[in-house]
């Protein structure tokens, strides 16, 4: 896809850095489309204790159901960290930008639920996603994992590229690293996890975990990133 300009994206940081003791249970989901229902029974199935375990969220939380606002304010009140995915970014350069390309995209693509929003309801939103990075590089004990909701195979981890278009197509919108179906390795990270590219089962692809299961399996998957860790070491 070739982006237009992306004035509010430029505001997100492309990076956060993370340490966390690997005593934690810390747990990844991925796409959920406005489903709050099916994110709580993500949660119940893995007894998530929202003062205890940590959670971090792929993107495209928002459009396509019914739950945009109600699925932002639960994860304000866990305490989630959630990376920008394409479906927020069309939801800040459509508001904010004011956008015509991208409203246009965006409200073919799930996004009519904004026209019964409040005024007050539209601006918590931004508010909420216009805190949210392009990716996380989280240090999980002595483990490197790197996540965002999409990413190309040549991602530089260690040393992101400070362009902003660059990283906002990378790591927002690219389908070739899924598309060409090779098991490339990342040098720049032990392993990283995506949402973005439809699935009906979790896969790893090189060093890469891919779970966007929500829209052709029917459910969200969430994955503890100790498990994750088990299975890239026994690969």
């Amino acid at each position: 896809m070739n982006l237009v300009k992306s004035p509010l994206a430029s505001q997100n940081p492309i990076q956060v850095k993370i340490q966390i003791n690997e005593s934690k249970r810390v747990f990844v989901i991925g796409d959920l489309d406005a489903d709050l229902t099916k994110f709580e029974q993500a949660l119940c199935s893995v007894n998530f204790n929202p003062s205890e375990d940590i959670l971090f969220s792929l993107g495209d939380v928002i459009d396509r159901g019914e739950h945009s606002i109600a699925l932002l304010a639960r994860f304000k009140e866990l305490g989630v960290h959630m990376c920008l995915g394409n479906h927020e970014h069309m939801l800040l350069e459509s508001l904010l930008a004011k956008d015509k390309s991208y409203y246009r995209l965006w409200v073919e693509n799930g996004g009519r639920w904004h026209l019964d929003a409040t005024d007050e309801e539209l601006a918590f939103v931004c508010k909420q996603l216009l805190n949210c990075p392009l990716s996380y590089y989280v240090e999980y004990g002595k483990i490197k994992v790197g996540l965002s909701h999409t990413t190309h195979a040549d991602w530089d981890w260690q040393n992101p590229t400070q362009d902003i278009q660059q990283a906002i197509g990378t790591l927002l919108w690219d389908r070739s690293l899924t598309k060409a179906k090779k098991p490339l390795i990342n040098p720049s990270i032990d392993f990283s996890v995506h949402g973005h590219n439809t699935t009906k089962k979790p896969y790893w692809l090189g060093n890469s975990y891919h779970l966007d299961t929500n829209y052709l399996s029917g459910k969200p998957t969430i994955v503890e990133l100790s498990t994750l860790i088990k299975q890239f070491s026994s690969m």
